[in-house]
């Protein structure tokens, strides 16, 4: 398993930064989701930022092996079934 900072090498000096704030924050907040797990549309709003800036995060998570979809699907705000993320133990 990747760890969450070095999936940030190579990348710019700004992305590291926000990579290592922001997913940080966003993986916090995943595993304090448990097994009930979270939605990206439920993780944007706990942290009170735009989907279009948490969705990314969520997918840098997935690549570095930190977060896994749980298999379940809820609903979002517009109606659509969404991956439900989980920590990986």
């Amino acid at each position: 398993m990747a760890d969450l900072f070095t999936y940030a090498e190579g990348k710019t000096d700004t992305s590291q930064e926000a990579f290592k704030s922001v997913d940080a924050r966003a993986l916090k907040r995943i595993k304090a989701a448990g097994d009930f797990g979270i939605t990206t549309d439920e993780l944007a709003s706990d942290m009170l930022m735009p989907y279009g800036s948490v969705q990314p995060r969520t997918s840098e998570l997935r690549t570095a092996g930190l977060i896994e979809d749980s298999g379940r699907r809820r609903q979002n705000r517009k109606g659509k079934r969404v991956i439900v993320w989980k920590a990986v133990p």
